[in-house]
């Protein structure tokens, strides 16, 4: 294989037709810059200068090797060039997983939007996976980030995170990037949907729509959980894998759901999204591999941790969203 050394001295040499003067570019003594010509010569078997006491010319060979000789030394520079910034998080590709109702949310779209900003040059590829496959996709290396759910269990500072460990060498870090408050959607036309807010327990007779079992759904746990602790076991109804879905089945009167209260932006007819009288909050969080496989998941990383979870999502303030108008009705007792 040719020594790229030598063919930079070559190409120096091509550009001055002076030993002397290419050997001064080149901060090396004339005389081993002459013999890595001869030596470079050796190599191809063909002489590439003409040699004389008064010039130095190109032969034919040498001004036909010298343009292949310039597209190497080309190729190799921004070969190095793309190395740098790979090593240092300029470029790359970085593989996202989310749950399906996590796009929708202020945090994720914040995020990817910053990401942008950020790393210009960075690819991000977006892959629909369930919370609970997350981590052992990222364990694998099939993601490099998920993002997901779990079932907020108190209060948490701005900034929380915690460091968890699977069956790997590394640690898969996870942090909370929002707090988001639940909500219920029901049909618009019933007698939930006139309610201010709906205490959980005044649910216990319903049909709740919910996501497919094999989907591992978090919010599926976290109905779980909340009608647990109102001491009932929730009526399982319709299922599917998406969140536009779940809020169709609802309008059709197959049930209601529990779903994030950013959902309300889904303005489908026939529905309304009711607070829960008690607030309860879902938790998205991202996870991650630390030490991370390439300085762009690193700086991804920064960016994730910069993230204050305590910023509010605009819609989750803003009360119950129905998509008919309310009529007048009791509260539900908080």
């Amino acid at each position: 294989m040719l020594d790229l050394r030598r063919l930079r001295y070559f190409v120096t040499v091509a550009d001055e037709l002076h030993f002397g003067r290419a050997a001064l570019r080149l901060r090396i003594a004339q005389p081993p810059l002459t013999r890595h010509i001869a030596a470079l010569e050796g190599e191809l078997g063909i002489r590439l200068f003409e040699r004389s006491t008064r010039a130095v010319q190109l032969t034919r060979e040498g001004a036909l090797f010298l343009e292949r000789a310039r597209a190497v030394i080309e190729a190799a520079s921004e070969a190095e060039s793309a190395a740098r910034k790979l090593a240092q998080g300029m470029i790359g590709r970085i593989v996202i997983g989310y749950a399906s109702s996590i796009p929708m949310s202020d945090a994720f779209s914040h995020l990817v939007r910053d990401a942008g900003d950020a790393m210009p040059e960075i690819e991000l590829v977006f892959r629909e996976v369930p919370t609970t496959h997350q981590r052992q996709q990222i364990a694998d290396g099939t993601l490099d980030f998920g993002f997901g759910w779990a079932m907020a269990p108190g209060r948490h500072g701005p900034g929380d995170s915690v460091d968890m460990v699977d069956s790997v060498d590394e640690p898969i870090r996870s942090r909370v990037v929002s707090r988001e408050a639940l909500v219920a959607v029901v049909p618009a036309h019933g007698a939930h949907a006139r309610q201010d807010a709906l205490a959980f327990e005044t649910l216990a007779d319903e049909t709740f729509v919910t996501f497919v079992p094999e989907y591992g759904s978090a919010l599926t746990a976290a109905l779980d959980t909340l009608a647990a602790r109102a001491g009932f076991t929730p009526r399982g109804g319709p299922t599917a894998s998406q969140i536009t879905t779940l809020v169709s089945l609802v309008a059709a009167g197959r049930g209601i759901a529990i779903v994030p209260s950013f959902t309300a932006a889904l303005q489908r007819p026939g529905v309304a999204y009711v607070p829960l009288a008690a607030p309860h909050r879902i938790e998205q969080t991202v996870a991650w591999r630390e030490p991370g496989a390439s300085g762009c998941v690193a700086r991804f990383a920064e960016l994730v941790k910069a993230v204050d979870p305590e910023r509010a999502d605009s819609r989750a303030a803003g009360g119950a969203i129905s998509t008919t108008p309310k009529r007048s009705g009791k509260r539900a007792s908080r």
